[in-house]
């Protein structure tokens, strides 16, 4: 099966590039996962990969042409699933937890392949490597900790405060 190897640098954004955070939604069930990427480039590299073979959507946004490129945790095959690798700017393994999570807004080159398949020309996610890092940033919510307390480790003593809350009011 020949396949042909390409590459976009650009923003990117939704980076579900490791085991720990691969997109388990229920319709992947069946590859237990799959690792996504959005990448946004310009027009003329957009119609180059559309010419080449890549039959994925491209949408405009106010970053260009955005695409994703994805890989399943298993694949049919042995060669189609996995993590995809994922380097820093010198070219070494990213480490999450050293580095944190890719945040979007962050600009690199995200490598992927073209293959033959039995419907025409696949895609598949090969890699990324992170030239500018954004740290992604939980937006919280109530489930997260530092969204219903503040830091008080530097304060001086113990005081106690309470709250008066109307009787069928909800206190978040």
């Amino acid at each position: 099966m020949p396949s042909t190897q390409h590459e976009i640098k650009g923003r990117i954004d939704w980076a579900r590039v490791f085991e720990f955070n691969r997109d388990r939604a229920q319709f992947h069930q069946e590859t237990d996962g799959m690792y996504k990427v959005t990448v946004s480039t310009d027009e003329k590299t957009m119609k180059e990969l559309q010419k080449a073979g890549l039959g994925k959507k491209f949408k405009e946004t106010d970053h260009g042409w955005s695409v994703t490129l994805s890989r399943p945790h298993k694949g049919q095959h042995e060669w189609q699933g996995g993590m995809p690798i994922v380097a820093d700017i010198t070219g070494k393994a990213w480490n999450p937890e050293e580095k944190g999570l890719i945040g979007n807004g962050s600009e690199g080159i995200v490598k992927f392949e073209l293959y033959d398949g039995k419907n025409g020309k696949g895609s598949r996610l090969l890699g990324l490597q992170v030239l500018e890092h954004v740290v992604y940033e939980s937006e919280g919510g109530p489930s997260q900790p530092r969204s219903m307390f503040t830091d008080h480790s530097q304060g001086s003593g113990s005081t106690t405060s309470s709250q008066q809350e109307e009787p069928d009011s909800i206190p978040f």
